[in-house]
């Protein structure tokens, strides 16, 4: 057999077994092939990991509320771990136990509901009359302050008092009573000063305070820890903040209230170094759809089947393919030239993170002030590899110098600068200035210019949404893209600007 005929072979059995797998979830499975039918529902996912210490480990985490449980699916992963749920007054709590655990452990808690379900932190009346808060013993002109705070507070309604004392909590120019107090209470070690203090004012008002946890709706962020809340009693109904927007009532589109009522949101016994995370997924397939998948006999669920924490790592994985199938079709097709191949597709995967604008001017200033460094590196005639870690040096203080001064001027966007690929950067300017100086700066620049053109070209190509969601929820389609790589990589006709540069001969 010819290569010529292998290939057509392999081309057809990857397009046949690609769009087959697809067929099979569309038609057997139940999921919506476009994304215009697709059905958000948010999946919160707590992963408990610790260190146990050879003995009996028990596990305890306090769950979403009973309102919240009976409008959502819920489900719990752990490895060789009992596990029962325990229900006090409707606040449940769920306990995984074991014998003779050692070694690093990971627990997990899943909660589905659909997009505009209610946050969970809904006024909810006392089933009884809270106590009088105990009213902490401040010493001397701590007490003094404090009491001079409650006084000059706009209103003792509640609503109103919680809004002005954590207003003037966040807010590091606010009176040197304030301060006084706010000081006291980071001396103490404690792991939310603002909100202890800012408890502890409610208390001395006669207003009932205590932490409550949530989780904000944002799946851009990967893992993040538990969102510190504040639960409090206005007299008839228990109501939850987020005290760093003491003015803003938490609704179900931004942050999901996943534990009030007070008490610890874990506790441990036989173990140590416990943590809570959470991962935030927004799901387009229904639960009973995603059960299908994964109880499917033919491995169509690929990394939905993973928990949430791990299927986060693969949101950008899963386009890095179509980045290098544009890279392939402007480098082999239209012939734009680029510094290596893969350089672009990471470049368009750092640009996913930031503003457009904004990475680009980044990446060009890193770029010219590494090209500036490397000139004065090339004059001390070292070998390659110390040159190269040298140049990885450099960036890395340039990084770090970029992200101090935007912070400095108010840019957040400047932090995100170290989401672009170090050693990528540190070989770009390597090679651009080898480039330099063996063919000319003018071909220097033109194989930059075409790598950020095709970097921009493959970010365009990789936000699509639609391909978004065919790359999450049917990956074998990148074996029809795979099937296109692969006839790509049998052209070896003119490429478009070939056609442009030699039309004198054409027309001679």
């Amino acid at each position: 057999m010819s290569a010529q005929a292998k290939l057509l072979a392999a081309v057809a059995a990857l397009i046949v077994l690609g769009g087959g797998l697809a067929a099979y979830k569309t038609r057997n499975l139940g999921v919506p092939f476009w994304e215009g039918k697709k059905v958000s529902e948010w999946l919160v996912e707590a992963k408990v990991s610790f260190l146990a210490t050879g003995r009996d480990v028990k596990v305890r985490l306090s769950l979403p509320s009973d309102e919240v449980k009976m409008n959502a699916g819920q489900e719990s992963g752990s490895l060789d771990y009992d596990y029962n749920e325990e229900n006090e007054h409707g606040e449940y709590t769920a306990v995984w136990s074991s014998k003779n655990r050692e070694d690093a452990q990971g627990l997990y808690y899943r909660v589905r509901f659909k997009e505009r379900l209610a946050s969970g932190g809904e006024p909810k009346p006392a089933i009884e009359v809270p106590k009088a808060p105990e009213v902490p013993n401040l010493p001397g002109a701590l007490d003094v302050a404090a009491k001079n705070i409650l006084n000059k507070a706009a209103s003792r309604d509640a609503d109103s008092l919680f809004v002005s004392l954590f207003t003037r909590i966040n807010d590091p120019s606010a009176s040197q009573e304030y301060a006084l107090v706010r000081r006291h209470y980071e001396k103490l070690g404690l792991p939310n000063p603002n909100l202890s203090m800012g408890i502890d004012l409610l208390g001395m008002a006669g207003i009932p305070a205590r932490l409550a946890y949530g989780v904000n709706l944002d799946d851009q962020n990967g893992g993040q820890p538990p969102l510190p809340m504040i639960e409090y009693f206005d007299g008839a109904f228990w109501k939850v903040r987020d005290p760093m927007q003491p003015s803003t009532v938490p609704d179900g589109r931004h942050v999901f209230v996943w534990h009030r009522g007070g008490g610890p949101l874990l506790d441990l016994t036989g173990g140590e170094n416990s943590q809570v995370g959470f991962t935030v997924v927004k799901d387009h397939i229904p639960l009973e759809t995603l059960t299908d998948l994964r109880d499917s006999t033919l491995l169509v669920s690929t990394i939905l089947a993973l928990p949430a924490s791990e299927r986060a790592v693969f949101r950008y994985i899963v386009l890095i393919p179509l980045g290098a199938f544009v890279v392939v079709l402007m480098r082999n097709i239209i012939g734009i030239p680029t510094l290596g191949t893969f350089m672009p597709v990471l470049l368009a995967l750092a640009l996913l993170e930031l503003p457009l604008l904004q990475g680009l001017v980044m990446f060009t200033l890193l770029v010219g002030a590494g090209l500036w460094f490397r000139f004065l590196l090339s004059r001390m005639n070292l070998l390659v590899v110390p040159r190269v870690a040298a140049c990885v040096v450099i960036v890395t203080l340039l990084m770090m110098l970029m992200g101090v001064f935007s912070y400095q001027l108010g840019m957040s966007v400047g932090i995100k600068i170290t989401l672009f690929p170090m050693i990528i950067i540190a070989w770009t300017l390597e090679r651009m200035s080898l480039i330099w100086e063996e063919e000319g700066k003018r071909s220097a620049i033109t194989q930059v210019a075409g790598s950020v053109f095709v970097a921009v070209c493959a970010y365009r190509f990789m936000k699509v949404s639609q391909l978004q969601y065919w790359a999450s929820y049917f990956p074998e389609l990148l074996l029809i893209l795979l099937a296109g790589i692969l006839l790509i990589g049998r052209y070896t006709g003119y490429r478009l600007s070939e056609l442009i540069r030699f039309k004198t001969f054409s027309n001679a």
